[in-house]
């Protein structure tokens, strides 16, 4: 092998065994769930109310799109019908959401909560009492 590729090789094998110890990291909890997937740029924050209600802190830049919302008891199957019959529950965008604001919220006793916009997921949630992480 070519003494100048041996380097290259090296610093390769280093950046990918880098990457590979930095993606183990703690689940982000968020009251009584446990945040399975979040996208940060669009979900600023999670909180969960004593009741259970879920509110969203949605980035400003984003408040004009529509979040689709879907809850199962099992992991990304088994979906359930909300209050209004349907197994997507649709945010109505810009409805008086105030910039800075958690305004985005739900209450249901499903395990799983999946949040999308433009047909990407931006939150995954989870009650942490169901979810089993390996580490």
């Amino acid at each position: 092998m070519s003494r100048s590729i041996l380097p290259i090789l090296l610093a390769l094998a280093a950046i990918l065994s880098f990457d590979l110890c930095t993606e183990a990291k703690e689940p982000e909890t968020c009251g009584p769930y446990t945040a399975l997937e979040r996208n940060t740029e669009i979900v600023k924050d999670v909180k969960v109310s004593a009741t259970g209600r879920v509110y969203l802190l949605i980035n400003p830049t984003h408040k004009e799109k529509e979040i689709v919302l879907k809850n199962s008891q099992q992991f990304k199957a088994g979906y359930r019908n909300w209050y209004n019959g349907e197994k997507e529950l649709v945010s109505a965008s810009n409805q008086g959401k105030a910039p800075s604001e958690y305004n985005e919220w739900v209450e249901t006793s499903a395990n799983y909560i999946e949040y999308y916009m433009d047909g990407d997921i931006i939150l995954h949630l989870v009650k942490s009492e169901v979810h089993t992480f390996q580490k």
